[in-house]
């Protein structure tokens, strides 16, 4: 029996680990991969703080409020900015190399971007690839304890919990080597899985980010909140050729990259005081608006008033993307598109990343902190990651959640199916269309009642599958969650009768006077 059982070894997860054994917790990590992944790898803008003299918590905090669309929670709002700066010290001492530039003073050194939504330059970054640069720190660092252990390739089935009283004493895990079904026991379980983002047809998410996390929570009876809310990144590159979606960072756009349509035309500058710099629930709905209007299928980012140099200095990692396909930053605009980038909502956690049962975290993407509000500020993600796994652990310890005992259950070996399923992949594919079809950047009441009642349909085939088997496809399991996480999806945004933040819909195009956050269980 463990004391933590983290199930995902992004930031979040890596950091409460490594947070967890200084203090002499013994942990296991668990990973989907053969390696721990996931959605840090692929952040290229960075982190946000206060680090210069010329900025402060309160613009911080301001400027979080103002792109969460009201919804934010101001006390975590509170609690993640004036944490920031020993988060940062936290990282640095765990190894992460951030970009520096002895010119700035001011900043204690380091060199800071701009991003849309932000009054002052305060993003640190490791060149264009902080969170590959993070992962490599932090990946090194989880090295030097032996009282963190690594389980690879395994994925969550199901949380146990136990009644009498309500407690989650762990996880039964999947090996996806052998399919052996096994049963974990800790005394405090967190959810670290990531987003969902993998729902949609168009993502900038790892393949496995279909919410796993959020489906075997909501099973195991926690609420969700406010998952009506995908940010879709409004400059994901256009380029069909390519395997994998490919992001371009917003820093480009902070760096003085332009929008323009394929006439030339900034169509950001009438729209938004910040124009290409506005928040990003505004720029994804502009371009979307541009792409229809214009029949063509992506806009612009224009980079060409900067020079060679610079962008290769700036964004080493998109310029060689850029060339890969034939576009040289510097002379060619590049094509974008909006893309599902980053769930705002998730499992409902309080200010200290508690779940509704006792013993049960989540924090990361996968939580719902209340940060981020209706849109997320950009490069907040990563810092929230971080902030909240800490406060997790820092929970554990202070309420002694790793010194209460509990009997462990008898239990029967299971087996889940390995064997390939074409059929349960195309139907992923199908569920992706649905979602982005009739939930997408730009929505409305008839497409909502629409795609939830084809998401019914789906449910009727999941049913007559269970039927019939008793031991299931492993690749029909992942259905199942990405299935119940779009449901509820829907649901929730049938609920918000509002225009907000990332929820655009034009049946009621307007902000209610008094928003509401919107809760929804499993099968409510």
């Amino acid at each position: 029996m463990y004391d933590v059982l983290i199930i995902g070894a992004g930031i979040s997860g890596l950091s409460a680990a490594i947070y967890a054994a200084e203090r002499k917790l013994s942990v296991l990590l668990l990973t989907k991969g053969y390696r721990p992944d996931g959605s840090t790898n692929y952040a290229q803008g960075g982190i946000a703080t206060v680090t210069s003299k010329e900025d402060s918590f309160e613009y911080h905090i301001e400027d979080t409020i103002l792109a969460g669309a009201g919804l934010c929670k101001k006390n975590r709002v509170r609690i993640l900015a004036h944490n920031g700066p020993q988060t940062i010290e936290q990282l640095i001492k765990w190894g992460v190399r951030f970009t520096t530039n002895p010119s700035q003073k001011k900043s204690k050194h380091f060199d800071l971007h701009l991003e849309g939504g932000h009054s002052h330059k305060r993003i640190l970054h490791s060149a264009d690839l902080t969170g590959k640069e993070m992962m490599r720190a932090l990946l090194l660092e989880i090295k030097k304890h032996k009282n963190i252990h690594f389980l690879e390739n395994s994925s969550i089935h199901e949380l146990i919990v136990q009644d009498n009283p309500k407690r989650c004493i762990g996880a039964q895990i999947i090996h996806q080597k052998t399919g052996v079904l096994s049963s974990i026991y800790a005394k405090t379980t967190i959810i670290a899985t990531g987003g969902a983002g993998r729902l949609w047809l168009h993502s900038t998410n790892p393949v496995d980010s279909t919410g796993d996390g959020m489906a075997v929570a909501a099973r195991a009876g926690v609420a969700l909140q406010d998952i009506e809310f995908m940010q879709f990144h409004p400059t994901s590159l256009h380029a069909p050729q390519l395997k994998k979606t490919f992001l371009i960072s917003e820093a480009v756009r902070g760096f003085g990259g332009i929008l323009k349509n394929k006439k030339g035309l900034p169509f950001m500058d009438t729209v938004h005081p910040l124009g290409s710099l506005a928040p990003r629930d505004i720029v994804a709905r502009e371009i979307h608006k541009e792409m229809e209007k214009t029949k063509e299928s992506n806009m612009y980012l224009d980079c060409t008033h900067k020079s060679e140099k610079d962008l290769q200095k700036q964004f080493p990692n998109i310029f060689a993307k850029c060339l890969e396909i034939g576009i040289d930053m510097s002379k060619d605009w590049v094509p974008v598109v909006p893309a599902a980038h980053y769930m705002c909502g998730g499992i409902l956690v309080n200010s200290e990343s508690k779940t509704e049962i006792d013993g049960l975290y989540a924090c990361g993407e996968v939580a719902a902190t209340g940060v981020h509000g209706a849109n997320r500020l950009a490069s907040n993600s990563l810092l929230e990651s971080v902030v909240f796994a800490i406060r997790a652990i820092q929970n554990i310890i202070k309420t002694k959640q790793n010194e209460i005992t509990f009997s462990v259950p008898q239990t029967t070996p299971q087996t889940v199916n390995l064997s390939e399923s074409k059929y349960w992949k195309e139907k992923k594919i199908t569920l992706q269309t649905i979602m982005w079809d009739y939930c997408g950047i730009v929505r409305n009441t008839q497409k909502l009642k629409t795609g939830l009642q084809k998401i019914r349909d789906l449910e009727v085939d999941i049913d007559k599958y269970l039927s019939k088997n008793e031991v299931p496809n492993i690749h029909f399991l992942s259905f199942r969650n990405a299935v119940q996480n779009s449901k509820m999806i829907f649901q929730s945004a049938l609920k918000r009768r509002e225009s907000r933040g990332l929820h655009y819909t034009l049946d009621y195009p307007h902000k209610n006077k008094h928003p509401k956050r919107n809760r929804i269980y499993l099968n409510s």
